[in-house]
């Protein structure tokens, strides 16, 4: 009650309402790193004999990007293993919008599905990794 009282006193003296000084001194909000999007064609190949065995893999990656948007280090699970290096070196080449703290960029942890797929969708690639 102190604390809305003091606001208020504070507000009608600087000309704002109480909401509108609770608002000003609230921090800025916190954003998630995440995939802007695009393909890089020459870094995203498909694993040796995949494509010609029609192979589709699924993977769960876990990315740490950095300040600037680009990925830095990541690890994950593929439904085929034989994708997660590729899938790697795919992400590796893309571009990342980066996570912010108080208005400033920052270096997060960032998780993706990732799909390859030979053929038309044929149901949830990634129910195989959510169920293990």
């Amino acid at each position: 009650m102190r604390i809305r009282l003091a606001l208020a006193c504070i507000a009608a003296v600087a000309g704002l309402s109480a909401a509108g000084l609770a608002q000003t001194a609230t921090p800025k909000a916190r954003t998630e790193a995440q995939f802007a999007g695009g393909f890089r064609p020459d870094a995203c190949r498909w694993p040796r004999g995949a494509r010609a065995k029609q192979l589709s893999a699924c993977c769960q990656m876990d990315l740490k990007i950095d300040a600037q948007g680009r990925m830095v280090d990541g690890d994950g699970e593929c439904t085929d293993p034989s994708f997660l290096e590729p899938t790697l070196r795919c992400l590796a080449a893309q571009d990342f919008v980066p996570a912010t703290r108080n208005g400033q960029r920052v270096a997060d942890l960032h998780h993706l599905e990732y799909e390859w797929r030979a053929t038309t969708p044929a149901g949830d690639l990634c129910k195989k990794l959510k169920t293990s």
